[in-house]
């Protein structure tokens, strides 16, 4: 007898990536991984049908980390017109169980389980093993989350904290609010720092500071689905795009602050953990200054903010190996399948 086989699904805004868990001899091993692009199917039971028919297992159980607000056993991504539920899940697939998390509660379980070579420094600080640990994650959606282990057991749990009112630090963001609001209201911190939000960034340093476009890679956003690559590529290129570097700069500080502001909410000594898409792909190749001084910017807790560690999860699959844990941990000890 052995667990049975699970089923583990990073469900994002723009890509979906799922993957087949079998544990054996006390091993946990991955039997099949495969990512999609969102835009190519019309719900999560599209992708899971591919997913299913290209591989031999049928998975028992099922544990499904979604972008959006969790309720019950139903939940509606965010950025995406899909609603999951769970009993209609195991109805159609035959599964015994679904479990759908919030993908922040599957990257907050992931911590536990990711290497040395997973993560990479921003602030070494003093960690407490202790104390809670909290994620910001910006990707198609701005995810925050956190994690705490005590005694042996450990709670993980996802927010919409990247919902919460964007608060300017200085001029040029108070700026920035002023025009947003012109936009859009209320201004969040993710309509600004996710990945739709560095489209209105590229829109506001072009008229505030007057920064030119370059010809090119304007073009090119113009044509492509999704400009956010572009830009990202443009600000880190050799012939860098000044717009977008500026673009990117702007980002960088109002995540910081933004993380510093978790950090205080979270007390958390055990350190601050930068994941999603797009923190991954420009670190090593831009400064992190500016994000340091918004970080440690919070006036009478600065000393204290110097304390806090703060890394980069570096491995892009993270939600997906939280999820896979999540989960293993949820039906363990419950459901046993004859897998020979």
């Amino acid at each position: 007898m052995t667990l049975a086989t699970l089923l583990a699904a990073d469900i994002g805004g723009t890509k979906s990536e799922l993957a087949i868990f079998q544990e054996e001899a006390g091993e946990y091993r991955r039997l099949c991984r495969k990512r999609y692009g969102n835009s190519q199917f019309s719900g999560v039971e599209e992708i899971l049908t591919h997913f299913l028919g290209e591989f031999p297992y049928r998975p028992l159980v099922a544990c499904i980390a979604v972008a959006g607000v969790v309720t019950g056993d139903r939940v509606q991504l965010t950025n995406l017109p899909w609603l999951l539920d769970c009993r209609g899940l195991e109805r159609r697939f035959g599964f015994k169980r679904v479990l759908l998390i919030n993908d922040l509660t599957a990257v907050a379980t992931s911590l536990s389980h990711l290497q040395p070579d997973d993560l990479a420094e921003i602030q070494a600080g003093v960690r407490d093993e202790a104390e809670t640990r909290g994620i910001i994650a910006p990707g198609t959606g701005l995810g925050e989350g956190f994690l705490l282990e005590a005694e042996g057991r450990t709670f993980a749990r996802g927010s919409e904290g990247g919902h919460c009112d964007f608060a300017p630090i200085d001029d040029e963001q108070a700026a920035l609010l002023a025009w947003m609001q012109k936009q859009q209201r209320p201004v969040s911190y993710e309509s600004l720092i996710a990945g739709p939000g560095l489209a209105h960034l590229y829109q506001f340093c072009k008229n505030y500071h007057g920064i030119p476009e370059t010809v090119a890679v304007a073009a090119a956003m113009a044509r492509a689905e999704d400009p956010i690559p572009i830009l990202v590529d443009a600000a880190l290129s050799e012939d860098r795009c000044p717009l977008c570097a500026k673009v990117i700069e702007l980002f960088l500080s109002i995540l910081g602050s933004e993380t510093g502001n978790l950090a205080l909410k979270l007390y958390a000594r055990g350190g601050m953990y930068l994941g999603g898409g797009i923190v991954p792909r420009l670190f090593g190749k831009v400064s992190f200054a500016g994000f340091l001084q918004s970080f440690r910017a919070k006036g009478l807790m600065a000393d204290f903010m110097l304390t806090i560690p703060v890394q980069v999860i570096l491995r892009p699959d993270a939600a997906l190996l939280g999820a896979a844990h999540f989960g293993r941990a949820e039906f363990a000890g419950c459901l046993t399948h004859d897998l020979s």
